[in-house]
């Protein structure tokens, strides 16, 4: 009985598992194992076989996004803000004088918002929730549609931006992610929460 409970204990752990008990998208599971330094393998040769992790990385990338999603990896760490990732929100006026909300996600938001700004140099960011998870913006989006009008891939329009806002917001927050538009803007020199790094992908 102990060998076999000793062999389950050491079998490999799929990438679609741990996508399905995480709540990852399984196209982006891959990505998300190995910017955190994880290696998956394959248990036989050929093209588009599962892959694996080993128990013991299995175990350390969930406890380690966990931690990330409950904030709780320590904290002050520097980073250049060129490698924050995350999902933005922002206010995009328009010719006719009207407002619409860009939003979506980018692990790279300083290059990001800096493309914007040579199109639309009076954008406004209102709101910036940093995770490494790009799944996020999906359930963003989600609750986008809900609200409001898409008119174009990422752009949308509302009757109120505040109330959208706030739904947002308490999204991410029962995902414990908080609003860092801060952290983004021109003149800030941010310190950012570990939960922001994309240090590796």
């Amino acid at each position: 009985m102990k060998k076999g409970a000793d062999n389950q204990l050491e079998r490999p752990i799929s990438l679609k598992q741990l996508a399905e008990e995480l709540g990852f998208h399984t196209s982006s599971v891959r990505k998300a194992v190995a910017r955190r330094g994880f290696v998956p393998f394959t248990l036989s040769e050929g093209k588009n076989k599962p892959l694996f992790l080993n128990p013991e990385d299995a175990e350390s990338f969930k406890k380690q996004i966990e931690n990330e999603r409950n904030n709780s990896i320590i904290a002050n760490v520097g980073i250049s803000p060129s490698r924050i990732s995350g999902v933005y929100f922002i206010e995009v006026p328009t010719y006719e004088g009207e407002n619409r909300i860009k939003i979506g996600w980018s692990d790279n938001i300083s290059d990001r918002i800096s493309t914007y700004r040579t199109i639309v140099p009076d954008l406004h960011i209102k709101a910036f929730w940093p995770t490494t998870d790009a799944w996020c913006e999906r359930a963003a989006l989600k609750c986008a549609e809900r609200l409001g009008k898409r008119v174009h891939q990422e752009l949308f329009e509302f009757d109120d931006i505040d109330v959208v806002l706030s739904e947002l917001s308490d999204l991410f927050l029962k995902m414990g992610i908080e609003n860092k538009h801060q952290l983004i803007d021109s003149d800030a020199q941010p310190s950012l929460p570990a939960d922001a790094r994309t240090s590796r992908g």
